[in-house]
C-alpha cells in the first residue's frame, strides 16, 4: 500500500489539483502563536509529488516532504528545492508511522490527501512526537462534490460500474474522533471550502489514471474501455470545453497538547 502510486507518479504530479487558499489562511492563523519568524518548520507527511509541500513553501514555510515512495517523492522538489515563496523543501523517504524526524522539531505536521492511507494510532503518536508543544496537526482532503453536479454523480457511478468495490465515502470518517484518541491533541477544528476545478478533457482523463481505485484495480483490458466511456461522458456534459468539477476541501486542524498542560484550543468559538 505504501507503494500504491509508484507506477503513476508522473500522472499524479501532472494532473492532481492544488488546494484552496483558505486552507493556508486557517493554518497561518493557527500557527501564528507557535512558529517564530526564524523557524516556520513543517513536515508534509504522505507528501507524494509535493503539491501541498510546494504550497506550504510558497507561504514561507521550510518544509520536509516525507513519503515512502521514492518515485513520488522525486517530484516534490521539481524545479529546485526552494518554493515560490522562498521556503526550503527537503525530502525524506519514510513512512508516516516512522518519519525519522527529531522529536519536537516542527511546528506543523500536514497530511494532504493522505491520512486515510496511514495507521491512525501509530501515525498520530509519531506526529505528536515530532511536533513542538502547541504545534499544529492538519489533515486535508480535496473531494469531488456530487451534490452539486450531475456529471460528478455520473462519474462516480462509472467508477462503481468498473470497480464494484469502490465506495465514494471512504474518506468521510470521524477524523476528529481519531485525532482525539490518545489525548495528545486538543479538539480538532473543522473548516470546509467550496471551489471549482476546470480541467480539460485530457487533464481529467489523466487525473483518473492517477487514482488508486481505478489504476490499481482495473485490468489492462478494462482500463482503455473505462477511458473511452469516460471521454464520452465528459463530452456529453461539457463538449470539447473545460470540465466544471465542483470541489469541497475538508480541513481538520488540532493543536498538540503542551507537555506542561493543555494548550490553547483552535476550535472555533
Amino acid at each position: 500500500m505504501k507503494r500504491a502510486f509508484d507506477h503513476c507518479a508522473d500522472e499524479y504530479a501532472r494532473y492532481r489539483l492544488a488546494y484552496p487558499a483558505g486552507v493556508f489562511e486557517v493554518l497561518e492563523d493557527a500557527a501564528g502563536e507557535v512558529a517564530g519568524p526564524c523557524r516556520r518548520l513543517a513536515a508534509d507527511v504522505g507528501a507524494g509529488t509535493g503539491i501541498f509541500t510546494r504550497q506550504l513553501a510558497g507561504h514561507g514555510w521550510r518544509v520536509v516532504a516525507v513519503d515512502p515512495s521514492a518515485a513520488m517523492l522525486r517530484h516534490a522538489t521539481a524545479g529546485g528545492e526552494t518554493g515560490s515563496g522562498g521556503g526550503l523543501i527537503l525530502r525524506v523517504c519514510a513512512s508516516a508511522e516512522a518519519t525519522g524526524l527529531a522529536g519536537g522539531s516542527v511546528e506543523l505536521v500536514a497530511a494532504a490527501q493522505a491520512f486515510h492511507w496511514f495507521n491512525p494510532p501509530y501515525a498520530l503518536a509519531e506526529f505528536a512526537r515530532v511536533l513542538t508543544p502547541g504545534g499544529i496537526l492538519a489533515l486535508v482532503w480535496n473531494n469531488r462534490d456530487a451534490s452539486r453536479s450531475t456529471f460528478v454523480e455520473a462519474y462516480e457511478s462509472l467508477i462503481a460500474r468498473y470497480n464494484p468495490g469502490y465506495r465514494r465515502e471512504y474518506r468521510q470518517q470521524d477524523w476528529a474522533g481519531k485525532i482525539a484518541v490518545g489525548g495528545a491533541f486538543e479538539p480538532a477544528r473543522y473548516d470546509g471550502f467550496d471551489h471549482e476545478w476546470r480541467p480539460s478533457v485530457e487533464e481529467f482523463v489523466g487525473f483518473s489514471r492517477s487514482v488508486s481505485y481505478i489504476r490499481n484495480v482495473l485490468s489492462r483490458e478494462d482500463r482503455p474501455r473505462f477511458e473511452d466511456d469516460l471521454c464520452r461522458l465528459v463530452r456529453e456534459h461539457f463538449g470539447e470545453g473545460a470540465c466544471h468539477i465542483p470541489m469541497h476541501t475538508d480541513l481538520w486542524a488540532a493543536r498538540r497538547v503542551s507537555s506542561k498542560g493543555r494548550g490553547a484550543s483552535i476550535v472555533s468559538a
